[in-house]
């Protein structure tokens, strides 16, 4: 595993503790002044954008996408605090074919190492990482290969909780996983009650609208309302997401859901590309930018 990978597990499985004592972890916690990250979604190394054709160990299209946003991303000034994957890093599901998961897998290791060492990268799992219908083997697989497909941190005053969307999506074969997830989620809420909170997903809760119909790009109704209504109700402004190919936003109440298109292959007007989410102490804005227009510096 790259040095780099292995500062994202660390990142990971670090943040989930949450040690307190820790003086650079404390400061965290406090607003000092304004700043920005940066959020891919769906590099889904493998996926084919019907019609294209090609032989199924070839991802180079996906792949030099990744290249070419990680050295935009290198050298954005000042740099961005960290790095979001918003979900299906690779598209071969874990129990499909196990040796081209592996291969997929391993070069999204290799190309991301290359994230410049200043700048946290913070993956999360999507449908394709763990299987539409995950199971002890392939969640664990993940944890093996990214570290915790859960966890929290903090960064400039701001709360950043990062949740396993597929729990909600389809848990059957990991109620006891997805339970542990909802505990946690239930504690952290309430301890941080009215603070700065934000929320990284793969699958989002909806498109555009909290009541419109079920489908394979959002959440059944029952749980999305009792979920929304939750991190409402311990101030969540935002919950950003990937999955549906294409940009959406949409409102329940003032939380806001942001969807972004995929860097690997979109499937609607949106080119390749990446939001930057610029962080205010009374504010956040998010712009979406095109691989060809990324700019060289994000001023505040």
């Amino acid at each position: 595993m790259s040095e780099s990978i292995k500062q994202t597990v660390k990142w990971n499985k670090h943040k989930i503790e949450e040690k307190i004592g820790n003086d650079q972890f404390k400061s965290n916690q406090l607003w000092t002044e304004n700043f920005y990250f940066v959020i891919v979604a769906d590099v889904q190394f493998g996926y084919v954008k019907p019609p294209v054709k090609r032989d199924s160990k070839d991802w180079k299209i996906e792949m030099d996408k990744a290249i070419f946003a990680i050295d935009k991303i290198n050298n954005l000034s000042p740099r961005p605090q960290f790095l979001v994957v918003c979900g299906d890093l690779v598209n071969e599901m874990p129990y499909n074919d196990t040796v081209l998961n592996e291969l997929q897998v391993n070069d999204f290791k290799k190309v991301f190492s290359n994230v410049h060492p200043s700048i946290p990268l913070v993956c999360l799992c999507g449908n394709h990482d763990i299987g539409n219908t995950p199971d002890e083997n392939s969640i664990n697989k993940y944890r093996d290969n990214f570290g915790q497909d859960y966890f929290s941190f903090w960064c400039g005053g701001v709360l950043f909780l990062v949740l396993n969307s597929q729990y909600y999506k389809n848990s059957c074969n990991v109620d006891t996983f997805a339970a542990k997830q909802d505990q946690w989620l239930t504690e952290i809420l309430s301890k941080h009650k009215g603070q700065r909170i934000i929320v990284f997903q793969h699958i989002p809760w909806f498109l555009s609208k909290p009541d419109e119909d079920v489908s394979e790009f959002n959440i059944e109704k029952n749980i999305r309302h009792e979920m929304l209504e939750k991190l409402f109700a311990a101030g969540v402004s935002h919950v950003f997401s990937g999955h549906y190919h294409r940009n959406s936003t949409g409102f329940y109440k003032n939380l806001e859901i942001v969807t972004t298109s995929a860097l690997g292959a979109p499937l609607g007007e949106d080119p390749s590309g990446l939001r930057v989410v610029k962080m205010y102490e009374n504010n956040v804005i998010h712009t979406y930018y095109p691989l060809e227009q990324i700019p060289s510096s994000i001023q505040n």
